[in-house]
């Protein structure tokens, strides 16, 4: 059976003093589906607020939470399904974004601490893209991702956050 999971809110970047929406992602005018095959054959799928930016063609606007290859800013070629939804088909450009998820588990106290973290990366540069209270999707510029990277594991060492590379996989299915 298809499991299939649109994002709650719009991408977050700090303001001052707290996290609001960017403008580049309030203005989203629609939402693409990826599509996560798995190895029972039943398919995952994800879908991402995004700018048309041409025939067949848009940028994705929210930062992924589960599908692999795709980033923030990204461009990506589009078909229409049967049933009238945009469905991702490759990445035509990439957007100089590096993606992060953490993963704040079932720790009520961290699970509560999930606006300091985010805002804590935000005030770092990285979008957010807040899934729940126990799962937070960052975008930074590619040449702050090594930054990102050592303090998540700082942190991963330090609580029981736990958190994952979103970029490695080579493309989109």
């Amino acid at each position: 059976m298809s499991e299939y999971r649109q994002h709650p809110s719009r991408t977050a970047e700090w303001a001052g003093s707290s996290l609001v929406p960017t403008q580049s992602a309030s203005d989203a005018d629609t939402e693409v589906w990826f599509a996560l095959p798995s190895d029972s054959g039943d398919v995952f799928w994800e879908a991402l607020n995004a700018k048309t930016i041409g025939p067949d063609l848009v940028q994705v606007r929210a930062v992924p939470a589960w599908v692999y290859g795709v980033n923030y800013d990204d461009t990506v070629a589009t078909v229409r399904s049967a049933e009238g939804s945009l469905v991702a088909t490759s990445v035509s450009e990439h957007g100089n974004q590096a993606t992060f998820r953490l993963w704040l588990g079932e720790d009520p106290d961290l699970a509560a601490a999930w606006r300091s973290i985010a805002g804590r990366y935000a005030q770092r540069g990285c979008l957010v893209d807040a899934i729940s209270e126990n799962l937070i999707a960052l975008s930074c510029p590619v040449e702050n991702a090594p930054l990102i990277r050592d303090l998540l594991i700082h942190e991963e060492q330090a609580t029981a956050l736990m958190w994952e590379d979103g970029t490695p996989a080579s493309s989109v299915r």
